[in-house]
């Protein structure tokens, strides 16, 4: 009985110990975007739009929300994207599948907002922080002749600066278009907005894991089950006597 409780120990602990290891090895799919134009929603109502998504690079795939929109996020951005908009061809574990090359620099007494309106400013000082470059989101034109604004990425939130109270109006040139490594144009722009190019994880790298964590936690287990189980040598029984099996009964004696 002791032996069967240590047995279920281990298969317990067995289970445990590698599921969490196994799930962190499954597949995350990613979809390509491979249009100019492309755009992350907030919600299902069209004009509610958070930023263009930069051409050739990947939003991780969610789930479908409906005939019409997928369940996206981009750089932990979480939102919508158009069926339409995307070939829905997946590629899995893709790296670096989100543009993160460029920080927004902002000029003294800019602020961050929460739309791309003058109206919702918000009492975040937006000079000298580290502002990551999501795309780009048309809005109010104000005083700057321009409509186009920066989503930037900050404490994980999302918010707005007009590009013309950053020193990066070079994210307004058409030269500007960043090209991920696993693009098939990425050869041939070797500009400043190409990004340094990383080992793509493999379909083969992720089997080969989840066969090294099965064979190593399972080596273990067939020794320790070998150790409990292995048979054992009987001690050689020492042979009675006749007299001892089959003893006398003791002698009545009278007291005459």
């Amino acid at each position: 009985m002791k032996r069967v409780l240590i047995l279920i120990f281990i298969v317990i602990l067995w289970a445990s110990t590698l599921s969490p290891a196994l799930c962190q090895a499954e597949e995350v799919p990613y979809l390509e975007i491979d249009r100019d134009n492309v755009c992350l929603y907030k919600n299902a109502y069209r004009p509610d739009v958070l930023f263009v998504i930069p051409k050739t690079f990947y939003v991780k795939y969610l789930d479908t929300a409906d005939s019409i929109y997928y369940v996206v996020e981009y750089n932990g951005v979480e939102g919508l994207l158009r069926i339409e908009d995307v070939s829905g061809k997946q590629t899995v574990n893709v790296a670096n599948p989100y543009y993160t090359a460029t920080n927004v620099s902002a000029h003294i007494n800019s602020f961050l907002y929460s739309k791309p309106s003058f109206s919702a400013l918000t009492a975040l000082s937006a000079y000298g922080l580290t502002l990551t470059f999501l795309g780009k989101a048309q809005g109010e034109a104000g005083t700057y002749g321009t409509p186009t604004w920066f989503a930037v990425l900050y404490t994980n939130q999302v918010y707005y600066i007009h590009s013309a109270m950053t020193e990066n109006l070079d994210l307004l040139e058409s030269a500007f278009a960043p090209v991920h490594p696993n693009s098939a144009t990425y050869p041939a722009s070797s500009g400043k907005y190409a990004v340094t190019p990383e080992i793509k994880s493999s379909e083969g790298s992720v089997d080969a894991l989840r066969i090294a964590l099965v064979v190593g936690m399972i080596v273990p287990i067939l020794i320790i089950l070998f150790l409990l189980f292995r048979p054992h040598k009987r001690k050689p029984v020492k042979r009675r006597s006749t007299r001892d099996r089959y003893p006398r009964e003791e002698e009545e004696y009278d007291d005459y």
